[in-house]
């Protein structure tokens, strides 16, 4: 048996989704989380508004997956490789023990500032579409040369990301294609060119930490490979930034690399959901509380002692 974990990005935000962790010995790992943000994530666990700002929306999702993670970890269950959707990809990075949590923390809040500054300065927004082929999918996009595939996240499912209006274009054009384009709580048209103002900061916080190499292999989003090379590692993280998540084909990816088991690690159960429609062979858990926790502990644990 070979364990993936995989952690969520922007979209899985749940306001709250600390609440049911604050008792568990794991959240002692929210002090560094907090030191290295700067903030108390705590709180901006529990601000109902938090998903719709870039900035406080990466920070409350990076610390409502690393309490599972801790917890699953401190409970003998261990990833042969990891992964992460976008912002989970930082995630992926400290338990791949790549970057510690504290400086993936400061990370993670210097990549939320600076794309919430970038949607600023470039406004735009992203649609799910399902339903559709590719073929029409790409039908959608004739002569909207603002519209970008932002994330190929499984076999039916797109994101497209560009400015308001050729968005809102996109979802009548797929209506009328017999498909649905749903639009997502998010503050801008992210993994688009609308992001580039975000590099350079991003880049300079990279420079800033320590990255070592990674006890475990890291798939990132950009290029579908895994590596445990620190520089490799990095250039992933800063890269994904503007490049689409290549998510459909990093599923793919764990399961040639003999991955059996995926543990979706984090709020939201969106990452569970594309798996089983991606590479639907595997064993799929998800773990978001500690409810989830003691059965996934059960299974995994006492599978490989036993």
């Amino acid at each position: 048996m070979s364990t993936a974990f995989v952690f969520p990005g922007q979209g899985s935000h749940r306001a709250g989704a600390l609440g049911s962790w604050t008792d568990h010995p794991a959240a002692a790992v929210l002090d560094d989380v907090s030191d290295g943000v700067g903030r108390d994530v705590v709180s901006l666990s529990e601000d109902e508004t938090a998903g719709g700002r870039t900035a406080d929306a990466q920070p409350a999702i990076l610390a409502a997956s690393l309490v599972p993670w801790r917890a699953l970890v401190d409970a003998g269950v261990r990833a042969d490789v990891v992964a992460g959707h976008s912002l989970g990809e930082y995630t992926a990075a400290i338990a791949a023990g790549a970057v510690g949590v504290r400086d993936g923390a400061a990370l993670v809040a210097e990549r939320g500032a600076a794309m919430g500054e970038a949607c600023a300065r470039n406004p735009g927004t992203l649609t799910a579409v399902v339903k559709l082929d590719p073929d029409a999918v790409d039908a959608l996009l004739a002569d909207l040369d603002e519209v970008v595939l932002a994330n190929d996240n499984a076999p039916g499912q797109v994101v497209l990301g560009g400015p308001h209006e050729a968005i809102a274009e996109v979802r009548d054009r797929a209506r009328a294609a017999g498909g649905r384009a749903l639009p997502l709580d998010v503050e801008g048209a992210f993994h688009t060119p609308a992001m580039a103002p975000a590099v350079p900061r991003i880049e300079a916080a990279l420079d800033a930490v320590t990255l070592r190499d990674a006890d475990v292999p890291l798939v990132a989003g950009a290029t579908a490979r895994e590596s445990r090379d620190a520089a490799v590692i990095a250039e992933g993280l800063a890269s994904g930034v503007l490049s689409p998540v290549r998510w459909r084909e990093v599923q793919l990816r764990l399961a040639d690399l003999g991955v059996t088991t995926l543990v979706e690690v984090g709020p939201g159960g969106v990452l569970g959901g594309l798996a089983r429609r991606t590479v639907p062979h595997l064993t799929v858990h998800t773990v978001a509380s500690p409810d989830d926790l003691d059965a996934v502990v059960e299974a995994l644990v006492g599978e490989s002692s036993g």
